[in-house]
């Protein structure tokens, strides 16, 4: 292991984590701080320089599946209020990358003062000018619904860093020939949207938090979704770190057990040339569409967690573990595909999983407000045991 000694720029890196769908390895994070920490709600509270980096692994990174991890992980982990008032900043944020990353490729997202920069291989593709943006990205990776417990752990190490990922995540770095592509990118200027009346921008900040469904008196479930909205953004994000999304689950003759979730992405097909490198076909978000969505997966979120339990033959085996499933659901809400990105080593469990979303089937229908023929979301489980 290596201490704080693992140091780049200003900055020293707290820590670092690989994430993996479909058993197969995406990126490696890295969170930077000026001061070095265990707890998320302390980096969360620190006023000093942060930094996000991203050093892509797979052959190729669709700006789909990335801006896809961004939106459905602000949803769930920031509260309502904030959600609102940044909607267009987030609209902003999704639209600077277009193209697909690629192996080697490194995408910073830095804290400076009120602002937020985005750098891709050493070119600043745009900043958002917002004293809570930065923090409200961190949150996907570090808040209580995070890509996943493991990778939140290996980024608050207080800078203990295994030498093995920190010698590969050193090693990632961009060809001189893809230094100059991305160069040669257009920065978007993506302007402001009027919003219509009957807007679900209102309808989530008006919206109360969701009530927790009862699976099994006296068992109950947390609420799976959207962040509480506290006074203050610190505080806010210090209560659920404190909160920690674990969701209770059980049969009627189960003892009491729970699920914690955490935060993944849906991942597209990879088959793509390397050679071709077109601009991707973007989502036409706005601040509506944008809060739209994510209004929908927390539905969508709720409603799941209803079907799941923990199987009796994991609880007498003592089986832990977590699963991140993939869901793709027609306009009507009836399952299209389902499939495991990231199955737990217990068959059990990940079986449980699947049989959820088909108890779950049908889902409520797709808004009116969401383009599309089809809707896919990514649905997080940790199977806990009580200790």
């Amino acid at each position: 292991m290596l201490p704080s000694a693992a140091v780049l720029s200003d900055t020293l890196i707290n820590g670092l984590a690989s994430h993996k769908a479909l058993n197969k390895e995406l990126f490696i994070g890295a969170l930077y701080s000026d001061r070095l920490s265990g707890n998320g709600a302390d980096i969360l509270a620190d006023s000093g320089e942060k930094r996000m980096e991203l050093r892509v692994v797979a052959r190729r990174l669709s700006a789909r599946q990335l801006n896809r991890l961004w939106i459905e992980g602000m949803a769930i982990n920031n509260p309502p209020a904030l959600l609102t008032r940044e909607a267009q900043n987030m609209v902003a944020f999704t639209a600077l990358i277009k193209r697909s990353l690629k192996a080697g490729d490194r995408l910073q997202i830095q804290a400076s003062g009120n602002s937020t920069h985005v750098i891709l291989n050493d070119i600043e593709l745009g900043s958002i000018d917002s004293p809570d943006f930065f923090n409200m990205v961190l949150r996907t990776w570090i808040g209580p619904v995070p890509l996943s417990s493991d990778f939140r752990d290996s980024l608050l190490t207080a800078g203990e860093v295994d030498n093995q990922i920190l010698g590969r995540y050193e090693s990632l770095s961009p060809s001189d020939e893809r230094r100059l592509a991305i160069a040669a990118w257009k920065t978007p200027k993506p302007g402001p949207t009027p919003q219509s009346t009957a807007s679900p921008v209102e309808a989530l900040a008006a919206a109360p938090s969701i009530a927790p469904p009862s699976i099994a008196a006296p068992v109950t479930v947390p609420q799976p979704t959207l962040a509480q909205a506290d006074a203050g953004l610190e505080a806010s994000a210090e209560t659920a770190q404190a909160a920690e999304s674990e969701t209770a689950v059980a049969d009627a003759d189960d003892p009491q057990s729970s699920i914690e979730q955490s935060q993944t992405e849906t991942v597209e097909a990879s088959g793509v040339e390397d050679a071709a490198e077109e601009v991707e076909e973007p989502e036409q978000l706005t601040a509506e569409s944008l809060l739209s969505r994510q209004l929908y997966h927390s539905q969508l979120l709720k409603w799941t967690y209803k079907y799941i339990r923990y199987p009796k033959r994991a609880i007498n085996r003592n089986q832990e573990g977590s699963v991140r499933i993939s869901v793709v659901i027609d306009r009507d809400g009836k399952v299209k595909q389902v499939s495991e990105l990231e199955p737990s080593r217990h068959s059990t469990l990940n079986q449980e999983a699947v049989r959820a979303v088909g108890r779950a089937d049908p889902f409520p229908p797709v808004p009116e407000e969401i383009n599309g023929d089809e809707f896919s979301f990514s649905l997080p489980i940790v199977f806990r045991l009580p200790k």
